[in-house]
C-alpha cells in the first residue's frame, strides 16, 4: 500500500470512529419510559393547554423502595426527567441505579402546570411499582391524566375531543 491510500484508509478509519462515537449513549444504570393521555370526562384532549388545569410539563417520579434504593429519588431536580406534555411519552437517561432483590422503584408522572407548579395529584393515576435493569429500558403503560376541558377550547365539541375551535 503506497502512503497515500495508507493515509486515506487512516481517515476513513478515524471518520468512522468519530462517527461511530457521537451515536453513543453513556450507560451507568438503566432507563425508565413512560407514556401519557390527557383526557377530560372519557374523551381526548389533543392540546394539553386545553387541559383544566392547563398542563405545561409532565415529569418523571420515580421513589426507590427496599434495600439500597429506600427512599431514593434519582429524578428529583433533574430537567431531563421533565417534558413537554404534547410528546406524551418521555424517558430517563441510563442514569437509574438498577435495582437488586426485592427493590422496586414507585414510577409515576406529575402534571405541571405553566407556572412551575405540581398540579394536584387526584389528576393522575398512583405509582407502578417496576424493577431496573442496567443497560435496559424499562416500559410502564401508559398513565392517564384525567382533568378537565378548559372553556377557552370551547368545551366539549361535537366529535368528543377537547381542541381549539
Amino acid at each position: 500500500m503506497n502512503l497515500r491510500a495508507a493515509t486515506v484508509a487512516f481517515a476513513i478509519t478515524l471518520v468512522t470512529l468519530a462517527g461511530a462515537s457521537a451515536g453513543c449513549v453513556q450507560i451507568s444504570g438503566g432507563a425508565v419510559e413512560v407514556s401519557w393521555e390527557v383526557q377530560a370526562n372519557g374523551r381526548a384532549i389533543i392540546d394539553c393547554s386545553c387541559a383544566s388545569p392547563k398542563i405545561a410539563t409532565v415529569r418523571i417520579d420515580l421513589v426507590g423502595r427496599g434495600g439500597t434504593i429506600q427512599g431514593a429519588t434519582p429524578c428529583a431536580g433533574q430537567a431531563q426527567c421533565e417534558f413537554s406534555c404534547q410528546r406524551k411519552t418521555g424517558a430517563t437517561p441510563f442514569d437509574i441505579p438498577e435495582t437488586k432483590g426485592g427493590e422496586t422503584y414507585g414510577i409515576k408522572v406529575v402534571a405541571v402546570g405553566a407556572d412551575g407548579i405540581d398540579l394536584p395529584n387526584n389528576y393522575a393515576p398512583d405509582a407502578v411499582y417496576r424493577t431496573v435493569s442496567r443497560g435496559q429500558p424499562t416500559e410502564v403503560e401508559a398513565f392517564l391524566l384525567d382533568v378537565g376541558c378548559d372553556n377557552e377550547c370551547g368545551g366539549m365539541n361535537n366529535s368528543g375531543v377537547c381542541a381549539r375551535p
